[in-house]
């Protein structure tokens, strides 16, 4: 199976780069840390991989340890027009509903890992986040992405728009004040995903430079520009489902086949052909990231056995010793 490679388009680095400058910490140290140089970052529609966004919140963190960094980061008054096609379509829809579908549809366009759900219950209705485990360990990503949001629901409406609760898919924290200020409404803390939920009614608010026109012109700009990143193969989209599963254990064929949009049987005779069935394909794919997130020196062991969904450090050993003939921490040593 091919390595799986997600990407980020370069406005997210840009902004994250420009808010840490702003708040005093040194680019050219985060960008070393990241791995990344100006020159990566020169179109701002290029794109580049996440796993250098990770190292690259990895340094802001270390460089600034206030609790509620990721929202101060996220705690932007700009428009959502900084990210470029996607923040544009948002713009110029004519309702936050309309704007937060969207931003669902094309959340890939910016981020490959991030889904982003609109669901509508009991007179509420919610914004899910579900994004890529290995940021969720940080905490500060998802505070960050949450206060984005809301933070663009409140530019576009021009409404001091507030949440019924927050969901929060982290333990409590030992200061919550920021929070509170910040959303203005009850925090739930250990939840399985992080989520906004509002009054239905809150979502219909117009926003203000609202133009059907246009909106459908960028629709299809979008659409299109979705069609490019998913004329990936099956084996990468593959990848990129069972990444986005394994922390919550090793996910069934039948739900992955789901999320690829096709039947068992479909995936089943795809994995045939491959020489694979569906149990190698996962193992094949466990092998290759645990090598992968070795690599990043700051995830511990158990962190990386999370990821790849082992329900503890012990039963990842096991099969890490036998695919490469040394132990997790041999490993380390020896690297």
């Amino acid at each position: 199976m091919a390595m799986f490679r997600p990407t980020v388009i370069n406005r997210v680095p840009l902004l994250l780069l420009d808010q840490a400058r702003r708040r005093g910490m040194d680019r050219r140290k985060l960008l070393t840390a990241a791995g990344l140089n100006s020159a990566d970052l020169k179109d701002p529609d290029g794109r580049v991989p996440s796993s250098k966004i990770w190292k690259l919140w990895q340094a802001m963190i270390q460089a600034d340890p206030d609790i509620a960094l990721g929202l101060k980061l996220g705690d932007s008054r700009e428009s959502p027009i900084r990210f470029g096609l996607v923040g544009y379509t948002i713009f110029y829809s004519r309702t936050l509903r309309q704007a937060l579908h969207r931003l669902a549809r094309y959340s890939s366009i910016i981020f490959e890992t991030i889904q982003l759900i609109v669901e509508s219950r009991d007179g509420k209705s919610g914004i899910l986040l579900e994004s890529d485990p290995q940021f969720d360990m940080l905490r500060h990503p998802i505070d960050s992405r949450l206060a984005s949001i809301l933070s663009a629901m409140r530019t576009l409406s021009g409404k001091p728009v507030t949440p019924l609760e927050v969901e929060l898919p982290y333990r409590k924290l030992t200061d919550t004040s920021f929070h509170r200020q910040f959303f203005k409404a009850p925090l739930r803390f250990g939840r399985p995903k992080a989520a906004l939920w509002f009054h239905s009614a809150d979502l219909e608010l117009p926003i203000q430079h609202a133009d059907d026109t246009l909106v459908g012109y960028l629709d299809r700009l979008a659409q299109q520009k979705l069609k490019e990143l998913s004329g990936t193969s099956l084996s990468e989209r593959l990848g990129r489902t069972l990444w986005s599963e394994l922390s919550g254990g090793p996910p069934p064929l039948r739900r992955v086949a789901e999320l690829l949009g096709m039947s068992s049987r479909t995936l089943q005779r795809y994995l045939r052909n491959e020489g694979k069935t569906f149990r190698s394909a996962l193992e094949d794919f466990r092998r290759e990231m645990s090598t992968h997130l070795m690599d990043h020196r700051k995830l511990a062991v158990y962190e990386i056995a999370f990821l790849l969904g082992y329900a503890d450090p012990s039963s990842f050993r096991r099969p890490f010793r036998r695919w490469h003939r040394k132990s997790p921490r041999a490993s380390r040593r020896a690297s």
